[in-house]
């Protein structure tokens, strides 16, 4: 179906601009961290905004990687029960638990916007930014979580209606469960 290559399609590319801005997060990350440790250690003195700086990217990471994770299937599950059941079983289960993830990615979101009004005239203490910036990603991995469970639930659903889709999409899930166990 055309809406499910379209959907895959903005979620591959959010998916790849996350995994891009990871990489960068963490080289930033790194740095902040290895200068702190530097002028701590070898110069004794302190850099007064690295460790907030540290704090604000970890945030940063956490969320977008959660959102990588979600994407690429990694989060920590018990599949046993799932996997026994039939292969209409194993879609009934996905469609399920697509949905309920649906749900939680939207209350994460929309919570996320209120809480970022909530906040709005607060600043981070050492770099005195409005703590709008760190927080901002709570409802920014929501809504990328939703994304990806969009395509995901949209995948399943019209899989049911062309079974040679449906076939791709079973097999397309197996081979990426070999590819995250080798």
């Amino acid at each position: 179906m055309r809406i499910v290559r379209i959907l895959t399609r903005i979620s591959d590319f959010v998916n790849t601009a996350a995994e891009w801005a990871l990489g960068l997060l963490g080289f930033s990350m790194a740095a902040v961290i290895g200068l702190q440790v530097f002028f701590r250690y070898a110069l004794n003195d302190s850099l007064f905004w690295s460790e907030e700086l540290g704090r604000l990217i970890l945030v940063w990471l956490t969320f977008l990687g959660a959102s990588v994770a979600y994407k690429r299937g990694a989060h920590i599950g018990v599949d046993a029960l799932v996997n026994a059941l039939p292969s209409a079983g194993r879609r009934l289960a996905s469609i399920a638990a697509t949905c309920v993830g649906l749900f939680l990615f939207s209350i994460l979101a929309w919570k996320g916007f209120e809480f970022l009004d909530f906040i709005k005239f607060q600043q981070t203490t050492s770099l005195g930014v409005s703590k709008r910036v760190p927080f901002l990603m709570v409802p920014v991995g929501g809504a990328i979580m939703l994304l990806h469970g969009i395509a995901f639930l949209a995948r399943d659903v019209f899989a049911w209606e062309d079974p040679a889709q449906a076939c791709t999409v079973i097999q397309e899930g197996e081979a990426s469960d070999e590819e995250g166990r080798a």
